[in-house]
């Protein structure tokens, strides 16, 4: 009896795997619906078949269901309270929908609980900690993201990131030398990435080290010339150490980045987009870099054109030089 049990028990198991994989070769030709039909057979012949539920729970994620997706992720956490992947989906929905944060918190340290040793799992808390409210000061969690992220740099001291990443949580609580220290040991670790030279940038331009900034800034550059905010901090630099041709030089860059960003979206973008945004405040701080150039009608027609896109400053600039 015994035998014949586990041999149905056995077949039960590999048809709802065909069907399992059936569903995966639906999604890769975007039938989502028959991968459901074919997950929902699964998971009746074999109620204890928690990958199929966290599938089920990804494809409902690709339909913009997340509630459901949370459902099915629960099912199979009620099938295998061990399962690793569902509580991360779990907890990364919760987040997104802006659910308690004791949601989001609760799953990544069941993950934790099970994964002790990956130190990724600690980061992940740690950017849950910095993008969701404490419910005693309803900021930003940054003392408790920084406390988790230590511990990632603990288990894994030589991952240039998690320094990177502790830095910028350090700058949001205004510890500049702290931060100032965690990215230059990040750059250290790992001197080709031109996102860390930035970042020491914009620390060292908080504190008014322009000239320390515009080497980090001009590293940066020389690894990434297509990003348009490294040349807008650098010619805040240049600005603020009086360069103001290297300054327009800069803005004009930027301009012209930012120009082909917006002519490469598909889409009409709204005058508050962040790239509209950039490109009028831009072309604001390239009229002024003309004005103390005393080309003042040179930066007169860049401040129309700031005003044209709305933005109000340049209005007032308007008003103090085009007269």
């Amino acid at each position: 009896m015994l035998l014949q049990l586990f041999v149905q028990q056995a077949f039960a198991q590999e048809v709802s795997r065909q069907h399992y994989v059936s569903a995966k070769e639906y999604i890769k030709t975007d039938s989502l619906t028959l991968a459901l039909i074919e997950l929902d057979i699964a998971t009746r012949i074999s109620p204890q078949y928690a990958e199929a539920y966290v599938l089920k729970g990804y494809i409902w994620e690709l339909k913009k269901n997340e509630r459901r997706a949370i459902s099915e992720y629960s099912l199979a956490i009620a099938q295998n309270p061990n399962f690793t992947q569902a509580y991360l989906k779990r907890a990364a929905l919760h987040f997104n929908l802006k659910d308690h944060r004791d949601y989001v918190l609760n799953d990544i340290n069941k993950a934790i609980l099970l994964n002790p040793q990956d130190a990724d799992l600690y980061a992940l808390k740690a950017y849950y900690y910095a993008h969701t409210l404490s419910p005693l000061s309803l900021k930003p969690d940054y003392p408790n993201a920084i406390n988790t992220i230590s511990t990632a740099i603990y288990m894994n001291p030589n991952k240039a990131n998690y320094l990177k990443v502790r830095s910028e949580y350090e700058f949001k609580m205004e510890q500049k030398l702290s931060a100032l220290a965690d990215i230059s040991l990040a750059i250290e670790k790992d001197d080709t990435n031109d996102s860390y030279y930035h970042f020491r940038g914009v620390i060292k331009f908080t504190m008014n080290d322009y000239r320390s900034a515009l080497n980090d800034l001009s590293i940066a550059i020389s690894l990434n010339n297509t990003s348009y905010i490294y040349y807008q901090l650098r010619g805040n630099v240049y600005y603020n150490l009086a360069k103001y041709d290297n300054a327009y030089n800069d803005y004009t860059t930027t301009i012209n980045l930012l120009f082909k960003q917006i002519a490469n979206t598909n889409k009409r973008i709204m005058s508050e987009n962040p790239l509209n945004v950039d490109l009028r405040q831009t072309l604001v701080l390239r009229g002024m870099a003309l004005v103390q150039e005393n080309k003042p009608y040179d930066g007169c027609d860049d401040f129309k054109r700031a005003v044209r896109m709305g933005d109000s400053r340049a209005s007032n600039y308007m008003r103090q030089y085009c007269q």
